[in-house]
């Protein structure tokens, strides 16, 4: 699942100011919390995503919906139209907006696809499916090795 930075630097101010600023004893300890929550608070608004990360789910989103379009049923050729004109113009556009895009694509294509029985989704769906599981893995590897162990201590 894809979190805007903005949101997870947000989320990182508030439970280090909420819930363990309050617990800090020692002024250097508070001091030094401080200073962290100001870096991250300036940081915020200074970092884009990473363009080779949103060109790569892109283009698997785009090469799944192409995919799912042509296995639509031939009922279903307003839904293909609509998946076709929208990654078209997807294609213009920068990396990080031409991922959104698409990902909002992805989720109109798979709200249509409910509504058509199994076997008629099933060809069309697939696609899709294979490139949110693709993302799922791109999304993990570029993480980085747990901390848990360290959290855990204290």
């Amino acid at each position: 699942m894809w979190i805007p930075v903005e949101r997870l630097i947000d989320g990182v101010v508030r439970t280090l100011t909420d819930a363990v600023l309050p617990d800090l004893a020692t002024p250097f300890a508070r001091g030094q919390l401080y200073a962290a929550v100001d870096v991250l608070k300036n940081l915020r608004d200074r970092v884009e995503p990473r363009a080779d990360l949103a060109a790569a789910e892109a283009d698997s989103a785009l090469a799944a919906l192409e995919r799912c379009a042509t296995a639509l049923p031939s009922g279903s050729a307003a839904l293909a139209r609509r998946i076709t004109d929208a990654y078209g113009a997807a294609e213009a556009m920068p990396p990080s907006a031409r991922a959104t895009a698409l990902r909002e694509l992805l989720v109109d294509a798979l709200t249509a696809l409910a509504a058509l029985s199994d076997a008629e989704a099933r060809p069309a769906r697939a696609p899709l499916l294979e490139h949110l599981g693709a993302q799922a893995m791109r999304d993990v590897a570029v993480l980085k090795p747990s901390m848990l162990n360290e959290i855990s201590r204290g």
